[in-house]
């Protein structure tokens, strides 16, 4: 099953902090084989938040057999096996329950011929790995995202209570029909609970249930995680957590994961 954190517009959602969470947590809860990878131009967001030092001290970065680039120049040699792609991650946990395929080395934009034959890479990777989770380049237009949506089984929609942002979602539903016809989470991270724009409020606007809606407070703890790439420590510490910030973060986590595998269930079954 394929799971796509995406926001529609640039900074506004947290994804890659919402996408490395609920990674974590995942990986964390259950026993699924999960890959996490993204779309981005450069490297994303989400591998400094789920490692320490990306490029100094692991030297897999410096490799030229790891990460997309080499998955790409197998799949172009026709030489790519499903059974093979977790060969060329970094796995975060044995048993491949957190396996992180690192992006592009290149700076430049990733030619159109390349961005297909990533969707043909994700296929691939749906053969080995129960669950995919993708940090999704933000809009619509670049890195073949449309297509990566189009392609997924749940979207996770990553916003905040600007009205700006919501109206400009809403816009895109009315676009895209098939924004409305997927299987769908929203999720408001660093949510103010004063706010006018309440998780009720975006589920009556965009037709979904509440308990579709998860609200995640702010976080100090939370941030100087991503700050240090111990997002997954972060998790790992306070699971249990019995009060404060920390409780009510961990609890929308846990929910948003339940929502996840219980999809993950649904579609095995249906395969």
């Amino acid at each position: 099953m394929q799971v796509s954190f995406w926001s529609n517009m640039h900074g506004q959602g947290a994804t890659s902090t919402t996408t490395a969470a609920v990674a974590s947590v995942i990986a964390q809860n259950t026993a699924l084989k999960t890959l996490i990878a993204h779309n981005q131009t450069e490297r994303s967001a989400i591998e400094g938040y789920l490692f320490k030092k990306p490029k100094q001290d692991v030297g897999f970065r410096n490799l030229n057999n790891q990460g997309i680039d080499a998955l790409l120049r197998l799949v172009k040699n026709g030489r790519l096996k499903s059974e093979m792609i977790a060969d060329y991650t970094y796995s975060v946990l044995k048993n491949h329950r957190m396996d992180l395929l690192l992006g592009s080395e290149k700076k430049q934009k990733m030619p159109r011929e390349d961005q297909e034959l990533f969707l043909s890479i994700l296929g691939l990777a749906k053969e080995f790995y129960d669950l995919i989770i993708l940090d999704v380049h933000s809009g619509i237009k670049e890195n073949n995202s449309l297509n990566i949506l189009k392609s997924s089984d749940i979207i996770v929609f990553c916003v905040n209570q600007n009205s700006l942002l919501l109206d400009d979602l809403a816009a895109l539903f009315n676009e895209y029909e098939f924004l409305r016809q997927k299987q769908a989470a929203f999720v408001l991270a660093r949510y103010e609970k004063h706010s006018g724009i309440t998780g009720a409020n975006i589920a009556r606007r965009f037709g979904i249930k509440k308990n579709y809606v998860f609200k995640i407070p702010s976080s100090s703890h939370l941030l100087d995680a991503l700050n240090t790439g111990r997002v997954y420590e972060y998790v790992a510490f306070n699971r249990n957590a019995k009060r404060g910030e920390e409780k009510e973060v961990l609890s929308s986590l846990n929910r948003l994961c339940e929502y996840i595998v219980e999809g993950c269930d649904k579609s095995c079954r249906l395969s």
